[in-house]
């Protein structure tokens, strides 16, 4: 019966994932490394990004990206690329782009993911949309992709073989049971922390 309440107290979390959306949201200080400004107004400015992301399905980890804003042909362009790595020390490598008119107050562009390990060697060649905006040398950019349902199963599939194993290995006395559901073409997440 103790466990049983144990179970039904200790309710840690429910996350919701909607059928193929995978969305993440990163927070990163920007350091301009190279500024030139040519006669005729043209510019070339090189920067490095550093800091946190989340994602959809849980996940957390650093981020670091470096890249160029140039106008050289007349409008300005924008291209970073960008390393995540989560907290099992997975990678994902992406490029994101921009064509704007306004890349200083932040808008839309495009991204494709070039690389990843563990987890993230499924998303691999999945192009996704971005929205960033800049203010006072920090960035918050949204990342959201379109995953066929089967593709990101896998990702939570793999997470889940993962995160099993490293929370049974941290603590022997803190029992966790994480399930994943697919219900109504949603992916629901669960997982009960029982302490005995």
């Amino acid at each position: 019966m103790k466990s049983i309440l144990a179970f039904l107290l200790n309710i840690f979390y429910v996350n919701l994932v909607f059928s193929g959306t995978y969305k993440v949201e990163a927070y990163m200080d920007t350091t301009i490394s190279g500024d030139t400004k040519l006669p005729d107004n043209r510019t070339y400015r090189t920067f490095s990004l550093d800091g946190m992301w989340k994602d959809s399905l849980g996940d957390i980890g650093v981020i670091q990206a470096f890249g160029k804003v140039e106008s050289l042909s007349g409008e300005p362009n924008l291209e970073v690329m960008a390393i995540q790595t989560n907290e099992a020390g997975e990678k994902l490598w992406g490029i994101f782009r921009r064509n704007s008119t306004d890349v200083q107050v932040g808008g839309g562009g495009s991204s494709i993911f070039l690389a990843g390990t563990g987890r993230f060697q499924f998303l691999v060649n999945y192009e996704c949309k971005f929205v960033a905006r800049y203010l006072k040398k920090r960035n918050f950019t949204v990342i959201k992709c379109d995953i066929p349902d089967k593709v990101l199963q896998e990702v939570i599939e793999y997470k889940n073989n993962w995160f099993l194993d490293k929370q049974y290995s941290l603590n022997p006395c803190n029992l966790n049971i994480l399930r994943v559901e697919k219900i109504m073409n949603k992916y629901i997440v669960v997982t009960w922390n029982i302490f005995y």
